[in-house]
């Protein structure tokens, strides 16, 4: 094998593979998860949203169902399983760990403030839709969910610091707003009426790849007796 440098042709390729690693057949592009992708069945539609980067490894997930049903249809965070590529389970982070996270984020008065200044509560999006929700090409329109326009902009952290501008008064009114848009954005058991759309955004743990899993992610999402599969690559991290 003819040499490069001081190391193999092989070695070049891995390198190269660890920068940009090949397309998987079947596997949905990252900037194609961000557009959003759609999965019809019957009984309804599923859509879903990534966010564009991950922060600190985490990936935020816009899920939005449609029930093409007479009946109205549970649906909920317990309906959604994510998991890498080589079948690796990947959590969702409750709600309440969310809020724990934001809680946490405030600091005694006199020290330093951990704020996530890079996450803005108020891109979360979580409501009905009081229309069919499909846009005429067939596909669930996600862009008319509060929100969905704009992609967030990270998850709660509580590693990222900011110094207060002084008293305690802004910071626990800001905090507020911010538990109120999280209960209000992230998914929670729901009930989806006849002709209409719903839905709310999942936040996972960390995600962890090995070389297998291309750092692909399959989306399975149950919805009123169906199965709804979505797979795509990771965006990358911030």
């Amino acid at each position: 094998m003819k040499q490069i440098g001081s190391i193999g042709f092989g070695a070049v390729l891995a390198a190269a593979y660890a920068i940009a690693p090949p397309a998987v057949a079947g596997v949905e592009s990252s900037k194609a998860a961000v557009a959003g992708l759609t999965s019809r069945q019957p009984a309804g539609v599923v859509s879903i949203m990534s966010d564009p980067a991950l922060a600190e490894g985490r990936l935020v997930l816009k899920v939005v169902a449609f029930n093409s049903t007479s009946a109205p249809v549970a649906f909920g965070p317990g309906d959604i399983n994510v998991s890498t590529m080589s079948g690796t389970s990947v959590g969702l982070i409750p709600l309440e760990q969310l809020i724990a996270e934001a809680q946490s984020a405030v600091g005694p008065q006199g020290e330093d403030r951990q704020v996530a200044m890079g996450h803005d509560p108020n891109n979360y999006g979580y409501r009905h839709l009081p229309h069919d929700g499909v846009g005429g090409s067939g596909a669930l329109d996600v862009a008319g969910y509060s929100g969905a326009a704009t992609p967030t902009s990270g998850v709660i952290s509580p590693h990222t610091h900011a110094t207060p501008s002084g008293g305690t008064g802004g910071d626990d009114a800001a905090l507020q707003v911010q538990i109120a848009n999280l209960n209000a954005a992230i998914l929670q058991p729901m009930s989806i009426a006849p002709a209409s759309a719903a839905g709310g955004q999942i936040v996972t743990e960390k995600l962890k790849f090995s070389r297998e899993d291309h750092r692909a992610l399959r989306v399975q999402v149950r919805f009123n007796g169906e199965q709804h599969e979505f797979t795509f690559t990771a965006p990358p991290a911030h």
